[in-house]
């Protein structure tokens, strides 16, 4: 039900009585950060708004640790609970419900992308960037509540860019979707998001989300389709 992770081997066990998710870092996963800072810095440059990248190494823990993951939940967003954290092994709560991704493919979850928009309204509004935000990094829950995971390059930034990121990867990863569905959950994510911060989407979202669905999609015919449609303003 998670996600293939691009940095980390994911498997689910049991540790104690809990039912739980241990992901242990891939080979190479420092040169695996590595490429995806250079994109980031790369694409800021070329978008005329050159942006700090993530912190990697221990930036990445902190990210993860029990006392990010609480100062989260007290702006509205929560996470899987911690149980054990190193360098090399991440074991956190088990959520029985499946990635976001497999709910926009499967049946009528308005209500889903919306929330997706409050949550990242919540973390602009503290001036904080998830930048991966693409919406397999979202569990649900069975009373339909959305979880957020893989926190690791969360950082402080208020830029256009950066901000930008967060809402371009998420409409990016759902961009191959039926254009009726795609256009009915940005609208509902749109919706969230201005709920939250009471302004606009910055301007560069929808050029980083075309780029980032290149590394997203599975039906190149519907990310066409959605490119060249109107977004919701």
């Amino acid at each position: 039900m998670y996600f293939i992770n691009w940095e980390r081997k994911i498997t689910r066990t049991k540790f104690g009585n809990n039912i739980v998710v241990v992901k242990r870092n891939k080979s190479f996963t420092s040169l695996r950060q590595f490429i995806l800072i250079f994109c980031f810095t790369l694409m800021s440059i070329c978008s005329g708004n050159p942006a700090n990248p993530p912190e990697i190494g221990k930036r990445i823990l902190e990210n993860e640790s029990c006392e990010s993951r609480n100062k989260l939940k007290i702006i509205g967003i929560n996470c899987p609970k911690l149980f054990s954290i190193t360098d090399e092994e991440i074991i956190e709560e088990y959520i029985d419900g499946g990635n976001l991704y497999s709910f926009f493919t499967l049946e009528k979850s308005n209500d889903l992308a919306l929330q997706v928009g409050e949550i990242t309204g919540k973390l602009h509004k503290k001036d904080l960037v998830f930048i991966d935000n693409k919406c397999q990094n979202f569990l649900v829950t069975k009373e339909r509540k959305l979880i957020r995971i893989d926190l690791g390059f969360i950082q402080k930034s208020n830029s256009v860019f950066a901000q930008s990121m967060d809402i371009g990867s998420f409409l990016a990863s759902i961009l191959d979707l039926e254009p009726q569905k795609y256009r009915l959950l940005e609208k509902e994510f749109m919706i969230g998001y201005r709920r939250i911060t009471n302004k606009k989407i910055p301007y560069l979202s929808i050029i980083l989300r075309n780029i980032l669905a290149l590394g997203f999609g599975y039906s190149h015919k519907n990310m066409l389709k959605n490119m060249l449609n109107k977004h919701y303003a």
